[in-house]
């Protein structure tokens, strides 16, 4: 497969990805619930209640079958979303790990380089007008400019290798900085649809609540509303794998702002 047609179908994942993101956030998340979707919740609090669901599990919590499908369905769809995107992801993880030992060992070369070059330009000092042999009928100007350009030639490897490492080093930076923010974005996409997944979720349940504490023998000594806790550890799990290589990259790029700010 050539490059072109890898770059291409790299931009079709991506945008296939992106509006998969976004599917998710508009499938009425970030709504309140639906008309029909009410009704069913409404429905289902009044049987439950009937039934005196939800009943109290401990330390004032309160749980029913129902209850326990939605906490666990926010768990599923979080674990999903992240476990996908880290899975998409992989191969601009490993791109960022490579731009990130690239630059480190980048930034010890050139300031081996530059240390080299430096220790050079003390040694070359002053311009050195002694004559060679063969030089006795040129004028002290002639000796001058050829020890300069003799000069000029021995420092140019030190000279040019700087340059070189500069350009490559900044271009690398820039690419670094391009795909590290990109990370960040998607990461943060994901938390955003799971944090309104969770309060559609929320809604669902105080539906549920408000219909099953109308019917409930017990209804007088439950919660206003529900004691559940709804959270998921899929974040914290799927991206531990990458936890130290986006501390690195959060360190790197601290640094080369910083030392960007010390320059200007």
């Amino acid at each position: 497969m050539t490059n072109t047609k890898v770059a291409l179908r790299n931009v079709q994942l991506m945008k296939r990805w992106r509006k998969f993101r976004i599917s998710k956030l508009g499938k009425g998340k970030m709504k309140g619930v639906g008309f029909f979707e009410g009704i069913g919740l409404k429905i289902t609090g009044r049987m439950d209640g009937a039934r005196n669901l939800p009943r109290e599990c401990g330390e004032g919590g309160w749980i029913s079958p129902h209850l326990d499908r939605e906490v666990r369905s926010y768990d599923e769809f979080s674990s999903y979303m992240w476990g996908r995107l880290q899975i998409e992801k992989e191969d601009e993880y490993a791109q960022l790990g490579e731009l990130l030992d690239f630059i480190m060992h980048a930034q010890v070369q050139l300031e081996n380089v530059k240390k080299e070059l430096k220790d050079m330009l003390s040694y070359e000092t002053e311009v050195n007008v002694s004559r060679k042999y063969g030089e006795s009928k040129l004028s002290d100007s002639q000796v001058e400019a050829r020890r300069a350009n003799e000069r000029s030639k021995r420092l140019a490897p030190f000279q040019n290798q700087v340059s070189t490492l500069q350009s490559t080093l900044s271009a690398k930076m820039d690419e670094f900085f391009v795909l590290r923010n990109k990370i960040i974005e998607e990461n943060n996409s994901i938390r955003m649809i799971c944090a309104c997944m969770k309060e559609h979720l929320l809604q669902r349940m105080d539906i549920y609540w408000n219909s099953a504490l109308r019917k409930h023998s017990e209804n007088n000594r439950m919660p206003v509303i529900p004691s559940i806790e709804v959270k998921s550890d899929a974040e914290i799990v799927y991206m531990e794998s990458h936890k130290e290589l986006m501390q690195r990259a959060e360190s790197l790029s601290q640094n080369l702002l910083k030392d960007k700010m010390e320059v200007a």
